[in-house]
């Protein structure tokens, strides 16, 4: 009976948490991130921050250097210790409509921009305020149109991208509906 007791013990003591053994990472040859690839530390990768066109941080699929490597939220890094765990985030399209101003006045773009969002989540586009002024317009051009505004910015309104769409569509349903 002690003999059954100690090899339970035994088994139960060398059952614990998988080691890590794999992660998406360049192969040693180089090139893209590739899945099942040899890391013994800590997988990295990036996160949603809706800061680029591609709308992921920079950081690159790999396994950490070191155990000790560095990797904070904050500077648009996540860090995991399962199997293949540092998939790049999934994202989708939406809309906002880039402004311009002229004559004192903002005007929204006939041409949207195409932004990136989280899945399953919604887009948040800048608008500007009467008050936003001409050194505003990088904030409303292009690609910084798709984030929302700073929390201290008083010249600018964040809106959901359903609402930017309509902004766009309504006025030119509401046209055609006056011509006929």
């Amino acid at each position: 009976m002690k003999f059954l007791v100690a090899i339970i013990s035994l088994g139960l003591v060398g059952y614990g948490a998988e080691a890590l053994d794999k992660c998406y990472a360049p192969p040693s040859g180089g090139g893209p991130a590739e899945i099942d690839q040899d890391c013994s530390t800590k997988c990295l990768g990036p996160i949603f921050d809706g800061s680029t066109e591609t709308g992921l941080s920079s950081q690159d699929q790999l396994c950490a250097a070191a155990e000790t490597t560095t990797c904070e939220e904050s500077d648009g890094c996540k860090s995991c210790t399962e199997d293949n765990c540092n998939t790049l985030p999934e994202v989708e399209d939406y809309k906002c409509s880039p402004y311009t101003l002229a004559d004192s006045k903002w005007t929204a773009g006939t041409t949207q921009v195409t932004c990136k969002k989280a899945k399953g989540t919604h887009g948040e586009c800048k608008t500007p305020k009467e008050t936003a002024v001409a050194g505003d317009a990088s904030k409303y051009t292009a690609y910084g149109v798709c984030m929302k505004c700073a929390t201290d910015d008083a010249n600018c309104k964040t809106v959901s991208s359903a609402r930017a769409l309509a902004s766009f569509v309504l006025p030119i349903i509401a046209f055609l509906y006056a011509l006929f």
